[in-house]
């Protein structure tokens, strides 16, 4: 009798040991006095086995699943980690690559942007998660493309304790633009606007950011626009910050989202002139160095570019037996040009169910000057904006995938599952976006320019001479999307683009023989996604 107390003892003490990495975890207590009430087990011994197995969970990690995403979590929950990724596969076929002829513009770089070409838009993998519970961490790497600090997408810290007040330090997003911050994975079609194209997106700085009350959302932020500190130059720091109420959160309806929000940003920077790669014409001694200010490539990630503002620079240095030789492609000016740019947004959601409106618009200004000589300068305001309207065809309510001033995942009723007749989420939309230069001047060398799509004297199409001063322009895209969405893990996304330019171009800096000009460009694209 007495041994089989004792096996009976050691047997339930294994059982409810091993419990803890099983469900029967929280049933413990029910098991051990079901014991003792049978008088299996002396009260002193249910007590020495209920604290065993206490003190076994205290020590276990546990491993827990959400739309395909494993996190690992201390058995104190004080700390966690997270890997997680993407990849998405895109197809694109463009009607412009037929505007080179003769072979002409065929070794010129421009030209790889309008190829019928299938492209790994991204691939990222990333490790997130908490430390001592009030601090988080992200660390998110590019697989594909760029070189240097681009193989960091994203690498921050901060201290998250207080909802109302958290800090942020590392390479983030930065707090401007309602498309930027919701996540690529979650954008509603493949490629973003043109209103996105300006923004500072993701830079190393540091935020303080937060939601003091339910519905609304703070954040300012102080960041460094060039991402290396070998390309920083002369940069000075720069500045954002954003504002957003919903007041559909404010009042406590959970089925709709009426978002608006405002924004603004303050940025000093440098930019290195250079013999561009694609100058036309020959080099010789006076061929100049410029620096791209800023630049537009057409909806849907068509022509790049479509349209660029460049300030000339100084003269490089190059010596060949005592005498200033022709210069390479990619020498630099010895000086920088110096920019500043300040801009101003508004955004605004309005959804209900499974409809949703949205939108945003930003006027930006560019002053740039050259560092060799201040009286060369460029000047410019450009308008960016869109207008979208999103259904899901299935049903899905908008305001579920809405958190703290950002959307983020819609995620499939049911997901795709052919033999329960199951077949996911479908989204349809309808988006336009344009942007516009105006109050365009250049002040000195007539070697600044604006290209692109652009005003010319005379009805000119040329794009790679000097461009008046005072030019403007601009372009407006069309676009249709379906999505569909296999699960919260995957989804095939089908766009179609049409882009209407202000003014007839020739692509920039295809030169000689047969160019022909654009007014317009039409792009399919289509898209595979995968992330956890």
């Amino acid at each position: 009798m007495f041994s089989n107390k004792k096996l009976a003892v050691a047997v339930s003490g294994a059982v409810l040991l091993m419990a803890g990495q099983y469900a029967l975890a929280d049933s413990t207590t029910d098991i051990v006095d079901a014991l003792v009430s049978k008088g299996v087990l002396t009260e002193e011994e249910g007590k020495l086995i209920s604290k065993g197995h206490e003190t076994k969970k205290k020590t276990e990690v546990s491993i827990k699943e959400k739309d395909g995403a494993f996190t690992l979590e201390s058995a104190n929950g004080r700390n966690s980690i997270q890997m997680s990724g993407r990849i998405h596969f895109d197809y694109r076929d463009s009607t412009t690559n037929d505007l080179i002829t003769n072979g002409i513009g065929t070794n010129d770089t421009d030209t790889k942007s309008i190829s019928d070409t299938f492209e790994i838009r991204r691939a990222r993998l990333a490790f997130k998660g908490k430390v001592a519970k009030d601090f988080d961490y992200l660390i998110q790497g590019n697989l594909i493309g760029g070189h240097g600090s681009n193989i960091v997408d994203e690498a921050y810290f901060g201290y998250s304790k207080y909802e109302q007040a958290s800090l942020r330090f590392g390479k983030f997003k930065q707090p401007f633009g309602l498309e930027q911050l919701t996540s690529s994975n979650n954008i509603d079609f493949m490629e973003r606007s043109f209103n996105d194209q300006l923004v500072p997106a993701k830079k190393m700085g540091a935020m303080l950011f937060g939601a003091p009350i339910t519905g609304l959302t703070y954040a300012g932020s102080t960041y460094q626009k060039n991402d290396d500190v070998n390309d920083s130059h002369t940069d000075s720091l720069s500045y954002a910050g954003r504002l957003t109420a919903n007041f559909s959160e404010i009042i406590g309806n959970k089925d709709s989202i009426l978002h608006v929000g405002i924004a603004g940003r303050d940025e000093s920077f440098s930019i290195v002139p250079s013999v561009s790669g694609n100058t036309s014409g020959t080099l010789s001694t006076g061929t100049p160095t410029r620096g791209t200010i800023f630049s537009f490539r057409s909806g849907a990630r068509g022509l790049a570019n479509a349209y660029r503002a460049q300030i000339v620079g100084g003269t490089p240095t190059s010596t060949t037996v005592g005498a200033i030789a022709a210069p390479s492609y990619g020498d630099a000016s010895p000086t920088t040009a110096s920019v500043q740019s300040r801009a101003l947004g508004l955004e605004a959601i309005a959804a209900y169910g499974p409809l949703k409106l949205q939108g945003e618009y930003a006027r930006t200004d560019f002053k740039a000057v050259d560092g060799s000589n201040s009286a060369n300068e460029v000047n410019a305001d450009v308008d960016t904006w869109y207008a979208e309207a999103m259904w899901n065809v299935t049903g899905e309510k908008f305001a579920d995938a809405y958190k703290k001033g950002v959307n983020g995942a819609i995620k499939p009723k049911n997901d795709f599952n052919p033999d329960s007749d199951n077949w996911g989420a479908l989204q349809l939309g309808i988006r336009v976006d344009g942007f516009n230069v105006t109050d365009a001047s250049i002040k000195g060398s007539t070697n600044s320019r604006f290209q692109g799509t652009t005003q010319k004297s005379g009805g000119s199409t040329d794009s790679y001479n000097a461009v008046n001063a005072g030019s403007q322009g601009g372009a407006k895209s069309y676009t249709a999307g379906i999505n569909w969405l296999v699960s919260p893990n995957a989804r095939v996304m089908l766009n179609y683009t049409y882009t209407k330019y202000d003014y007839a171009f020739t692509p920039i800096d295809i030169a000689g023989g047969t160019r022909n000009a654009i007014d317009d460009e039409k792009i399919v694209g289509v898209r595979t996604q995968f992330m956890f």
